[in-house]
């Protein structure tokens, strides 16, 4: 699943057991640059788990060898709109920002998701990115359409 080349030497493909303790440290900055430093410690064990589901996968980005970026899917099927997936995180070395990575892991996900037939690809921007990097514009650049929905979570 490589996507085009926005920058010499970007490979972005599905990840494979190998690549774990590259997308362990990505997926780790991304939760505490985002505050959540909480989920953390959780985040070998879930990895783990999306490396190893048939619902779930993980993409991660080299360029030229090195991972400097990664994202996290994961399909439902849900009465309104069947099969639909989700891009749950997004995550880019910051050294690397604004360069293409971010967009060429997005048209991976959404390939990602045409190729379950999925009838979308949905997004949960939370109020701390929203806030922090005002990332509606750039998602919507990418074609995601905001539904007015809000999301309300119960712990279990």
């Amino acid at each position: 699943m490589a996507a085009g080349a926005a920058i010499a030497g970007l490979e972005v493909r599905l990840a494979e057991p190998a690549d774990f303790d590259d997308l362990l440290v990505l997926f780790q900055r991304f939760y505490r640059e985002e505050g959540f430093g909480a989920a953390v410690d959780g985040v070998a064990t879930n990895l783990r788990r999306i490396l190893s589901r048939d619902d779930t996968d993980a993409l991660v980005a080299r360029i030229d060898g090195v991972a400097v970026g990664a994202a996290a899917m994961s399909s439902a099927f849900g009465l309104e709109v069947g099969l639909y997936a989700e891009l749950e995180d997004l995550f880019v070395d910051p050294a690397w920002r604004c360069r293409g990575v971010a967009s060429a892991l997005v048209e991976a996900a959404v390939a990602w998701a045409k190729a379950r037939g999925c009838s979308d690809l949905e997004i949960v921007l939370t109020p701390h990115a929203q806030a922090k990097d005002d990332l509606a514009p750039w998602y919507k650049a990418r074609g995601f359409v905001d539904t007015g929905r809000i999301i309300y979570e119960r712990a279990l």
